[in-house]
Protein backbone atom coordinates (compact mmCIF):
# COMPACT_ATOMS: atom_id res chain seq x y z
CA UNK A 1 0.00 0.00 0.00
CA UNK A 2 2.77 2.44 0.96
CA UNK A 3 4.78 1.50 -2.13
CA UNK A 4 1.74 2.16 -4.34
CA UNK A 5 1.18 5.56 -2.73
CA UNK A 6 4.80 6.52 -3.23
CA UNK A 7 4.64 5.35 -6.86
CA UNK A 8 1.49 7.35 -7.51
CA UNK A 9 2.96 10.43 -5.84
CA UNK A 10 6.15 10.13 -7.87
CA UNK A 11 4.16 9.70 -11.07
CA UNK A 12 2.11 12.77 -10.24
CA UNK A 13 5.17 14.91 -9.57
CA UNK A 14 6.70 13.86 -12.89
CA UNK A 15 3.47 14.79 -14.70
CA UNK A 16 3.42 18.15 -12.89
CA UNK A 17 7.02 18.88 -13.82
CA UNK A 18 6.70 17.88 -17.48
CA UNK A 19 3.61 20.01 -17.95
CA UNK A 20 5.24 23.01 -16.28
CA UNK A 21 8.38 22.71 -18.40
CA UNK A 22 6.20 22.38 -21.50
CA UNK A 23 4.27 25.49 -20.47
CA UNK A 24 7.47 27.49 -20.11
CA UNK A 25 9.05 26.51 -23.43
CA UNK A 26 6.05 26.06 -25.73
CA UNK A 27 4.52 28.81 -27.80
CA UNK A 28 0.89 29.45 -27.03
CA UNK A 29 -1.80 31.69 -28.41
CA UNK A 30 -1.99 35.20 -27.04
CA UNK A 31 -5.73 34.93 -26.53
CA UNK A 32 -8.24 32.09 -26.28
CA UNK A 33 -11.95 32.61 -25.68
CA UNK A 34 -14.05 29.42 -25.78
CA UNK A 35 -17.84 29.68 -25.94
CA UNK A 36 -18.65 27.05 -23.31
CA UNK A 37 -22.28 26.68 -22.23
CA UNK A 38 -23.02 27.27 -18.55
CA UNK A 39 -24.35 24.46 -16.37
CA UNK A 40 -25.13 25.43 -12.78
CA UNK A 41 -24.95 23.09 -9.81
CA UNK A 42 -28.26 24.37 -8.50
CA UNK A 43 -31.63 24.27 -10.29
CA UNK A 44 -31.35 27.56 -12.17
CA UNK A 45 -28.76 30.34 -12.51
CA UNK A 46 -30.71 32.47 -10.01
CA UNK A 47 -31.03 29.67 -7.43
CA UNK A 48 -27.28 29.59 -6.75
CA UNK A 49 -27.36 33.02 -5.13
CA UNK A 50 -30.62 32.33 -3.31
CA UNK A 51 -29.29 29.05 -1.90
CA UNK A 52 -25.83 30.28 -0.90
CA UNK A 53 -27.17 33.42 0.77
CA UNK A 54 -29.68 31.19 2.62
CA UNK A 55 -32.72 32.92 1.17
CA UNK A 56 -33.88 29.59 -0.28
CA UNK A 57 -33.18 26.15 1.12
CA UNK A 58 -32.63 23.59 -1.69
CA UNK A 59 -35.23 21.27 -0.15
CA UNK A 60 -37.82 24.02 -0.72
CA UNK A 61 -36.75 24.82 -4.27
CA UNK A 62 -39.80 24.13 -6.42
CA UNK A 63 -37.57 23.91 -9.50
CA UNK A 64 -35.73 20.82 -8.19
CA UNK A 65 -36.72 18.66 -11.25
CA UNK A 66 -34.51 20.97 -13.35
CA UNK A 67 -31.47 19.46 -11.60
CA UNK A 68 -32.11 15.98 -12.95
CA UNK A 69 -32.78 14.62 -9.47
CA UNK A 70 -35.53 12.07 -8.82
CA UNK A 71 -36.77 13.83 -5.68
CA UNK A 72 -36.40 17.15 -3.90
CA UNK A 73 -34.50 15.34 -1.15
CA UNK A 74 -31.99 13.94 -3.63
CA UNK A 75 -31.43 17.38 -5.12
CA UNK A 76 -30.99 18.97 -1.68
CA UNK A 77 -28.44 16.35 -0.71
CA UNK A 78 -26.26 17.01 -3.73
CA UNK A 79 -26.83 20.74 -4.36
CA UNK A 80 -23.84 22.14 -2.48
CA UNK A 81 -21.37 19.48 -3.67
CA UNK A 82 -22.02 19.28 -7.42
CA UNK A 83 -19.57 21.91 -8.67
CA UNK A 84 -17.34 19.22 -10.19
CA UNK A 85 -20.25 17.50 -11.90
CA UNK A 86 -21.54 20.82 -13.26
CA UNK A 87 -18.07 21.54 -14.69
CA UNK A 88 -18.08 18.05 -16.20
CA UNK A 89 -21.52 18.62 -17.72
CA UNK A 90 -20.24 21.83 -19.34
CA UNK A 91 -17.24 20.01 -20.81
CA UNK A 92 -19.38 17.17 -22.15
CA UNK A 93 -21.72 19.62 -23.85
CA UNK A 94 -18.84 21.66 -25.26
CA UNK A 95 -16.71 18.79 -26.56
CA UNK A 96 -19.35 16.20 -27.45
CA UNK A 97 -22.67 18.08 -27.62
CA UNK A 98 -23.99 15.72 -24.93
CA UNK A 99 -26.28 17.11 -22.25
CA UNK A 100 -26.35 15.28 -18.90
CA UNK A 101 -27.62 16.90 -15.72
CA UNK A 102 -25.16 17.13 -12.79
CA UNK A 103 -27.18 14.91 -10.44
CA UNK A 104 -27.23 12.12 -13.04
CA UNK A 105 -23.47 12.40 -13.43
CA UNK A 106 -23.00 12.39 -9.65
CA UNK A 107 -25.04 9.21 -9.25
CA UNK A 108 -22.88 7.47 -11.84
CA UNK A 109 -19.64 8.86 -10.40
CA UNK A 110 -20.37 7.42 -6.96
CA UNK A 111 -20.18 3.92 -8.42
CA UNK A 112 -16.57 4.62 -9.45
CA UNK A 113 -15.52 6.01 -6.09
CA UNK A 114 -15.41 9.60 -7.34
CA UNK A 115 -17.37 10.47 -4.19
CA UNK A 116 -17.66 8.69 -0.88
CA UNK A 117 -21.22 8.98 0.37
CA UNK A 118 -22.36 8.36 3.94
CA UNK A 119 -25.52 9.22 5.84
CA UNK A 120 -23.86 12.36 7.17
CA UNK A 121 -21.95 13.78 4.22
CA UNK A 122 -20.61 13.55 0.68
CA UNK A 123 -16.84 13.73 0.21
CA UNK A 124 -14.99 16.12 -2.07
CA UNK A 125 -14.54 14.94 -5.65
CA UNK A 126 -11.61 12.52 -5.95
CA UNK A 127 -9.45 13.45 -8.91
CA UNK A 128 -7.81 10.12 -9.67
CA UNK A 129 -11.08 8.22 -9.59
CA UNK A 130 -12.66 10.99 -11.68
CA UNK A 131 -10.01 10.53 -14.38
CA UNK A 132 -10.81 6.81 -14.58
CA UNK A 133 -14.57 7.31 -14.62
CA UNK A 134 -14.80 10.10 -17.19
CA UNK A 135 -13.17 7.92 -19.87
CA UNK A 136 -16.53 6.17 -20.20
CA UNK A 137 -17.98 9.45 -21.43
CA UNK A 138 -15.33 10.03 -24.07
CA UNK A 139 -13.16 12.53 -22.24
CA UNK A 140 -9.55 12.25 -21.14
CA UNK A 141 -8.73 13.85 -17.79
CA UNK A 142 -5.16 14.62 -16.73
CA UNK A 143 -4.70 15.51 -13.08
CA UNK A 144 -2.13 18.09 -11.96
CA UNK A 145 -1.56 18.56 -8.25
CA UNK A 146 0.65 21.53 -9.12
CA UNK A 147 -0.64 23.72 -11.89
CA UNK A 148 0.48 27.23 -12.80
CA UNK A 149 -1.25 29.96 -14.77
CA UNK A 150 1.10 29.19 -17.66
CA UNK A 151 0.04 25.54 -17.43
CA UNK A 152 -3.61 26.55 -17.63
CA UNK A 153 -2.95 28.76 -20.64
CA UNK A 154 -1.02 26.00 -22.42
CA UNK A 155 -3.92 23.57 -21.97
CA UNK A 156 -6.44 26.09 -23.29
CA UNK A 157 -4.16 26.95 -26.20
CA UNK A 158 -4.24 23.26 -27.15
CA UNK A 159 -8.03 23.13 -27.26
CA UNK A 160 -8.47 21.72 -23.76
CA UNK A 161 -10.51 22.97 -20.80
CA UNK A 162 -9.40 23.14 -17.18
CA UNK A 163 -11.32 22.32 -14.02
CA UNK A 164 -9.55 24.45 -11.39
CA UNK A 165 -9.68 24.09 -7.63
CA UNK A 166 -10.44 27.45 -6.03
CA UNK A 167 -11.63 29.06 -2.83
CA UNK A 168 -15.45 29.38 -2.97
CA UNK A 169 -15.18 33.13 -2.37
CA UNK A 170 -14.18 33.51 -6.02
CA UNK A 171 -17.87 34.14 -6.68
CA UNK A 172 -17.58 37.49 -4.88
CA UNK A 173 -19.47 36.40 -1.77
CA UNK A 174 -17.74 35.13 1.36
CA UNK A 175 -18.74 31.63 2.40
CA UNK A 176 -15.30 30.27 3.34
CA UNK A 177 -12.17 31.40 5.23
CA UNK A 178 -10.01 33.60 3.00
CA UNK A 179 -6.97 31.38 3.59
CA UNK A 180 -8.80 28.15 2.63
CA UNK A 181 -7.18 26.36 -0.30
CA UNK A 182 -9.74 24.80 -2.60
CA UNK A 183 -13.24 23.74 -1.69
CA UNK A 184 -14.85 24.66 -4.99
CA UNK A 185 -14.35 23.85 -8.68
CA UNK A 186 -14.74 26.16 -11.67
CA UNK A 187 -14.17 25.63 -15.38
CA UNK A 188 -11.48 27.83 -16.93
CA UNK A 189 -12.57 28.57 -20.50
CA UNK A 190 -10.26 31.29 -21.77
CA UNK A 191 -7.47 33.79 -21.22
CA UNK A 192 -5.97 36.98 -22.61
CA UNK A 193 -2.23 37.36 -22.06
CA UNK A 194 -2.18 41.00 -23.17
CA UNK A 195 -4.90 41.96 -20.70
CA UNK A 196 -3.57 39.48 -18.07
CA UNK A 197 -7.01 37.91 -17.56
CA UNK A 198 -8.57 34.49 -17.22
CA UNK A 199 -12.19 33.63 -18.02
CA UNK A 200 -14.20 31.07 -16.05
CA UNK A 201 -17.61 29.47 -15.93
CA UNK A 202 -18.57 29.24 -12.26
CA UNK A 203 -21.35 26.69 -11.57
CA UNK A 204 -22.31 28.56 -8.41
CA UNK A 205 -21.57 32.13 -9.45
CA UNK A 206 -24.11 34.86 -8.83
CA UNK A 207 -26.39 36.50 -11.38
CA UNK A 208 -26.28 39.79 -9.46
CA UNK A 209 -22.53 40.28 -9.92
CA UNK A 210 -22.24 38.50 -13.28
CA UNK A 211 -19.85 35.86 -11.90
CA UNK A 212 -21.34 32.81 -13.65
CA UNK A 213 -20.77 32.43 -17.40
CA UNK A 214 -17.67 33.87 -19.07
CA UNK A 215 -16.67 35.68 -15.91
CA UNK A 216 -13.39 37.43 -16.68
CA UNK A 217 -10.99 38.37 -13.90
CA UNK A 218 -7.40 39.52 -13.72
CA UNK A 219 -4.78 36.84 -13.22
CA UNK A 220 -3.80 38.54 -9.95
CA UNK A 221 -7.37 38.27 -8.67
CA UNK A 222 -7.67 34.66 -9.84
CA UNK A 223 -4.41 33.79 -8.05
CA UNK A 224 -5.93 34.91 -4.73
CA UNK A 225 -8.41 32.05 -4.95
CA UNK A 226 -6.61 29.41 -7.02
CA UNK A 227 -5.37 26.38 -5.06
CA UNK A 228 -2.72 25.56 -7.66
CA UNK A 229 -4.22 22.27 -8.80
CA UNK A 230 -6.72 21.07 -11.36
CA UNK A 231 -7.81 18.68 -14.10
CA UNK A 232 -7.18 19.20 -17.81
CA UNK A 233 -9.98 17.83 -20.01
CA UNK A 234 -9.95 16.94 -23.67
CA UNK A 235 -11.77 14.77 -26.16
CA UNK A 236 -10.28 11.36 -26.92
Amino acid sequence: MLADKLWQRGKQEVANLLHEVDARISRRSNKIINDVPLVVQFTTPASAELSLTKVLSPINDAAWPESGASTAEEYARWAFTMCGMACTAMALEYFLNVKIMPVKLAEEAVKYGVYEVSDEEISDMRYREFATWIKDYGLRATVYSRLSRAGIELALSRGQLVIASVNPNIRGYKTAPIAQRGGHLVLVTGYDRTASTLTINNPSGFVSNDSQRQHTMTTIEFAKYFAGRGIVLQKF
